[in-house]
């Protein structure tokens, strides 16, 4: 399936709302090929092509954006004069000082100078040119419009010794239309001539990208605006319903347990992306849906409120894939259209328009996940954010060390007597040899005790059974050695 098809297909998937906000693809494509003919027709016109045999080109493409000349010019059968081949052929996109881009087309042929000496023609006054302005001409052309071959719309804006650019005008004293600058000069025996071509078909072809990828900017910074607005309110309403207080708590808290574990929009480790694709993480998201519909969490809510926050919290979920889809469509079809633009017109865009117009279809995706998980997510503490790093289970009763490291109370003591001093995350000298009680965060001790009650209680049940269990065993050793067992 052709990539015109492809987008066309995908964009589907998003609401008729936001349709009109992708890249047509399309109609770029349309353009290109009036830029191939303005292309040749703007080289013939300067009678700058060259006798291809085989159809095989005169001139092979550098990295750079450049065309190095392959060949020399040609004598045809009835004697008429040689076609030039340009030397140089520099394609370039500038941006001026109001943001617009121009791509500009820069030619330079060097000819070797015969015995009998190009002549320098000086333009009339009449022409509307400066006194200091010249055009050198070979000897075989007697004017101007013979030198570039071009017709009347063809014919060029020259450049004054100053490097300003200077209209030509006809004899009616009308502004020539045409969209070529000519400068030549004469570099020892051999005449040099710079041509720069702005193609109008080319200028339309950028303005017509920028304009859609602009157009895009636009509505995702009024959706980001209206998304981070209901998140807000989501994330107040939250706060109402997860109460510790509340029966709906710890419904809420397995529900974004499951959402974390789910990696709807991380990856495994190792992945190097930003983000999960809008396909990767729309899957993720139906099998974290279908998995809380199996297990019946939803069915468990008390509060009528908890079901509908539910809801809006799966559609916050579904726009966040849209605006994925949207923008990896737009990117996607930007580096196409740009790949394509190259390979038929042999002008290379590729390694300068990114530079000229930033896109990055990450940036608003992660700062759209950043609110989520900030806002909705990060409103039910997670018990895995207060795990004990030496147990791995809530650390009960925790105590803080001189580097701010958290660990149980009953891992520090054990730490301590088996010789280990430094903290086992940092390894700061002798900050488990220095705690005492004294160290004991009571405010995270108070936080623990309000949000994981339950938690809590199965650790103190674990330190008991491992009190009990060492106790045991220093009385059962105790009186090993005080009386042997003897077995009769």
């Amino acid at each position: 399936m052709k990539f015109g098809q492809t987008i066309e297909s995908s964009a589907k998937e998003l609401p008729e709302e936001w349709q009109p906000y992708i890249i047509q693809y399309n109609l770029l494509k349309k353009n290109i090929k009036s830029i191939v003919e303005e292309l040749d027709s703007t080289f013939r016109s300067l009678n700058l092509h060259a006798n291809e045999p085989d159809n095989e080109p005169a001139h092979a493409v550098l990295d750079n954006g450049c065309f190095a000349d392959t060949g020399t010019g040609m004598e045809n059968t009835a004697g008429a004069v040689a076609v030039q081949k340009p030397k140089v052929v520099d394609y370039h996109i500038e941006k001026d000082s109001d943001g617009i881009v121009h791509p500009v087309i820069t030619v330079k042929i060097c000819k070797q100078s015969s015995n009998r000496h190009d002549q320098i023609v000086e333009l009339p006054d009449m022409a509307g040119l400066p006194n200091n302005t010249s055009i050198l001409l070979p000897r075989h052309a007697e004017t101007l419009s013979e030198h570039i071959d071009a017709p009347a719309p063809l014919l060029p804006r020259l450049v004054d010794s100053a490097g300003k650019d200077v209209q030509t005008r006809s004899a009616s004293d009308s502004p020539a239309s045409g969209n070529i600058l000519l400068e030549s000069s004469l570099v020892d025996v051999a005449e040099e001539t710079q041509i720069t071509v702005r193609l109008q078909a080319d200028q339309i072809f950028f303005d017509q990208l920028i304009n859609y990828i602009e157009r895009t900017r636009a509505f995702e910074k009024s959706y980001t605006q209206q998304y981070t607005s209901n998140v807000s309110s989501l994330g107040a309403e939250l706060t109402f319903v997860t109460s510790p207080f509340k029966h709906d708590f710890q419904i809420w808290r397995e529900i974004f347990r499951l959402y974390m574990d789910a990696e709807v929009w991380s990856h495994n480790e190792g992945d190097t992306r930003p983000t999960n694709t809008a396909k990767e993480g729309q899957e993720r998201f139906a099998k974290f849906t279908k998995h809380i519909e199996a297990i019946g969490l939803a069915k468990r809510f008390r509060d009528p409120l908890s079901a509908k926050l539910l809801m809006s919290f799966y559609k916050l979920n579904s726009e966040l894939t849209y605006m994925k889809l949207l923008q990896e469509m737009n990117e996607l079809a930007t580096r196409k259209i740009i790949k394509k633009h190259d390979k038929r017109t042999q002008l290379i865009a590729k390694t300068q328009f990114p530079q000229l117009v930033a896109i990055d279809p990450t940036t608003l995706a992660r700062a759209l996940i950043f609110t989520v998980y900030n806002e909705l997510v990060a409103v039910v503490p997670q018990i895995d954010d207060y795990l004990c790093p030496m147990c791995l289970s809530i650390a009960w009763r925790p105590l803080r060390l001189e580097c701010m490291h958290v660990f149980c109370s009953r891992c520090v003591v054990k730490a301590s007597r088996n010789c280990m001093f430094n903290c086992p995350v940092c390894r700061c000298k002798d900050a488990i040899y220095n705690a005492s009680v004294a160290n004991i965060d009571q405010a995270l001790l108070n936080f623990l005790k309000l949000y994981f009650p339950k938690e809590i209680k199965e650790k103190q049940r674990e330190i008991q059974h491992e009190i009990t269990e060492e106790e045991t065993g220093a009385i059962l050793s105790l009186q090993s050695r005080s009386k042997p067992c003897i077995v009769m």
